[in-house]
């Protein structure tokens, strides 16, 4: 059903089994997945219907993962700035129900082999799943072509009788139909911790108001907004590239901008609240990983096992994960101090010797928010304490265990 795009079929049978067994945690399993799958599709449908324009294409010079494939729309519904929180609303929502479904996993076993590059979305809601629009094209986009070939072959007879007719209608890329996933609780701990980033991250969006924003900006992400500013729109003989004289200026205005009234204060309490479950999961994550005794097609593997994509984590990264997750909770909880980099003995760029920001305060008492007063420094002035502060030489370390790469690490294991 997934490789044809029926995610509501897929969902309806799921839905099904569970209501006769809800103790099927391979089936809660399979259902939570499908369920994340299904809001991406409904997500970029309606970014197609809004004609969000793909900005990251003129930064595809920088490197893989740049430049993500999405479909130009010939003829987009005009946006406006209502439409844009509506539609990270309804995203926030459906990364809260795949949560809510694998919730009840817990540590029980569980387990489901995903074909992950045979995958088929309806991206333009046009009632089809193209060939152009499975899930592998967003995968090859993020994942550099020539290091993939090591790891796409597939490993068993885990499909054997599944065929695939060249040119046809069905027709998949072999490396695609090679990238196998061999999902388990594992996974669906780490499922849950993803959702929780982006439901975070949602709701700092939508705890401010955008509007006037979009009003003077929107422009550079949609081809056709409604704003008191028409005459911003580009026109296609006028459209050379996102870095023409006007567009800088408009990139300026960007964050000029970026000084936004609150629309919804709790907002900013929810997403707390799940950068806080985030660290919770994850070491729920590494329990059940360092638990597996097996080695099946691993998303992120234990230093025992093999992963399908061509990275390693050393016992000893893993360690410095956990310390981390630690130093994370108490920056969270206000225990740690971000230190101010304001009011040194050298000015600017010199951290004062005793300040720091307490950034659970920043969560749980907002105020309206302005990027250059926080680079300036007086934003930051509600929140400033005396207290322990997080320390440069952990950061530091951290970065150098996972080969200077720390973000990149996290970013994949969670």
């Amino acid at each position: 059903m997934l490789d044809q795009g029926q995610f509501d079929e897929a969902e309806a049978q799921l839905q099904a089994r569970l209501a006769e067994a809800p103790d099927d945690h391979d089936a809660r399993l399979a259902l939570g997945v499908t369920t994340f799958l299904h809001g991406i599709e409904e997500f970029s449908q309606t970014t197609y219907r809004f004609g969000v324009r793909d900005v990251t294409r003129d930064f595809a010079m920088m490197g893989p993962g740049f430049s993500l494939p999405i479909r130009p729309n010939p003829d987009p519904e005009p946006v406006a700035a209502d439409d844009v929180v509506a539609m990270f609303e309804r995203f926030a929502e459906a990364l809260a129900e795949v949560d809510a479904i694998l919730e009840p996993i817990g540590d029980q076993p569980a387990k489901m082999t995903l074909r992950l590059g045979t995958v088929r979305m309806d991206l333009n809601a046009d009632g089809e799943a193209a060939d152009d629009e499975n899930l592998w094209r967003f995968v090859e986009a993020i994942l550099d072509p020539p290091q993939r070939d090591p790891w796409m072959e597939p490993r068993g007879d885990d499909f054997e009788g599944i065929e695939f007719e060249e040119d046809g209608p069905n027709f998949v890329d072999p490396e695609a139909e090679g990238f196998v996933l061999g999902l388990d609780t594992a996974d669906a701990y780490w499922l849950r911790g993803y959702c929780n980033v982006m439901g975070g991250v949602a709701d700092v969006i939508l705890a401010y108001d955008g509007t006037e924003l979009f009003n003077r900006t929107g422009h550079l992400f949609f081809e056709n907004p409604t704003t008191p500013y028409p005459w911003l729109v580009k026109t296609d003989a006028g459209n050379n590239g996102w870095f023409n004289e006007f567009d800088v200026l408009d990139f300026v205005a960007l964050f000029h901008l970026l000084n936004q009234p609150l629309r919804d204060a709790d907002r900013m309490a929810e997403a707390h609240a799940h950068f806080k479950q985030v660290v919770a999961i994850s070491r729920l994550n590494w329990d059940a990983i360092l638990a597996e005794t097996d080695d099946f097609y691993e998303w992120v593997p234990s230093p025992d096992q093999t992963g399908v994509l061509p990275m390693r984590l050393t016992a000893e990264q893993i360690d410095s994960w956990m310390e981390f997750l630690d130093e994370a909770d108490r920056i969270l909880d206000g225990e740690t101090l971000i230190p101010f980099w304001r009011g040194g003995p050298d000015g600017l760029g010199s951290a004062h010797p005793t300040l720091g920001v307490n950034l659970k305060r920043v969560f749980t008492e907002p105020t309206p928010f302005d990027l250059m007063l926080w680079f300036q420094g007086t934003a930051a002035q509600p929140y400033l304490e005396e207290g322990p502060r997080t320390q440069a030489d952990f950061w530091q370390e951290l970065n150098r265990e996972f080969g200077r790469n720390f973000l990149g690490f996290s970013f994949w294991i969670n």
